[in-house]
């Protein structure tokens, strides 16, 4: 059940003829596809190297099949990126539960737990000892002279 408005819009629709896009290969004269022509093959990809549909390029079928073969074999020989890494430059948001961003948190330093640490940990007291040991020992000598 269409309303009439809608079928005044389809009969318009149908007596409409859409304009077929002109093959550029076709207009270029390329009758072999090399996928070593990387300039031709960008032609038909899009800024993200994504192979452009039949429709957006408007090459015919064989033209379609015989460049997304080339492009494939391009990518293979690294001739083409298989994408293209887009960057965002947006600032980082804050996490949910207003956590801070992970590049601002610093981490606790933790002590070192090795025997090697260890051992080097108590010579250091002993040497500490040591010298506080001789040092009031000085002290008191000058104290009773």
């Amino acid at each position: 059940m269409t309303s009439k408005k809608n079928k005044i819009r389809n009969a318009r629709e149908a007596n409409r003829k859409f304009k077929k896009k002109a093959n550029p290969l076709k207009a270029d004269q390329i009758g072999f596809i090399d996928y070593k022509d990387v300039s031709l093959l960008q032609r038909f990809m899009t800024d993200r190297s994504k192979i452009r549909g039949q429709r957006m390029s408007g090459a015919s079928v064989q033209h379609q099949r015989d460049l997304a073969t080339a492009i494939k074999n391009a990518r293979e020989m690294a001739l083409l990126p298989y994408t293209k890494r887009t960057v965002s430059t947006r600032a980082p948001r804050p996490g949910k539960d207003g956590r801070e961003d992970e590049s601002t948190l610093e981490m606790p330093e933790q002590p070192t737990s090795s025997a090697f640490g260890e051992e080097a940990a108590a010579a250091e007291a002993a040497e500490a000892t040591d010298i506080e040991s001789t040092e009031s020992s000085e002290v008191e000598a000058e104290v009773e002279a």
